[in-house]
């Protein structure tokens, strides 16, 4: 029968029990102490993580890494007004579209998942994948449609042959984005089931200046 750990601790010194209960009861210690850390350490990072003012998801494949911190930076100042609990949210998925290997499969199914759930508000894509999304019904958003943008605004420009809205602006129209360092082929668009329709209009008032 198993002694009670009261009876086994109760003639011993406390130098003795310390001893004791160390000896026989180390790794629950250690596993309750790592528990507790980590606890503390979701707890701290959930308490720590702002919310996304703009969500923006580049596709391609190397992409500047001090770029994306610096265009994030830059819109977060330029756009988001509660600093302290925002920020525009700059994500990149890797996609080689002369490549359809495991990663840039990965890509372009996270990229898919993340439009379904509505999560990505500014897409930026090569021009072949742009062509892909726009031939889906009713994928992006018609930008002429938004009342900040001006189709004079920007040089290049993609539309549906279907219709007389445009979907696109190249990437090359939009000077705050130069330090990305992307190549003239991308373009920004927008999915339609975005959430974000204010921050967006003000997005495009700001590339518009």
């Amino acid at each position: 029968m198993k002694q009670n750990i009261k009876a086994i601790l109760a003639p011993m010194s406390p130098k003795e029990r310390i001893s004791y209960i160390w000896e026989y009861y180390k790794f629950h210690i250690m596993g309750s102490i790592a528990a507790i850390i980590l606890l503390i350490s979701l707890i701290s990072s959930i308490g720590d993580k702002k919310e996304a003012y703009l969500n923006m998801t580049i596709l391609g494949k190397g992409i500047d890494s001090e770029g994306i911190v610096q265009v994030q930076e830059q819109l977060t100042n330029k756009l988001v007004k509660d600093k302290e609990n925002e920020e525009v949210f700059v994500e990149t998925l890797t996609y080689d579209p002369s490549s359809q290997d495991e990663i840039s499969r990965a890509g372009i199914q996270k990229m898919t998942a993340q439009i379904t759930t509505g999560s990505i508000d500014l897409l930026i894509v090569d021009k072949e994948l742009f062509e892909e999304i726009t031939s889906l019904e009713k994928s992006l958003l018609a930008l002429n449609e938004i009342k900040a943008i001006d189709k004079s605004d920007f040089e290049s420009v993609y539309s549906k042959t279907s219709d007389e809205n445009f979907y696109g602006i190249g990437i090359s129209d939009i000077k705050l984005l130069d330090s990305l360092g992307l190549d003239e082929n991308k373009v920004l668009c927008v999915p339609s089931n975005t959430k974000k329709m204010k921050e967006i209009k003000e997005f495009f008032t700001l590339i518009s200046e």
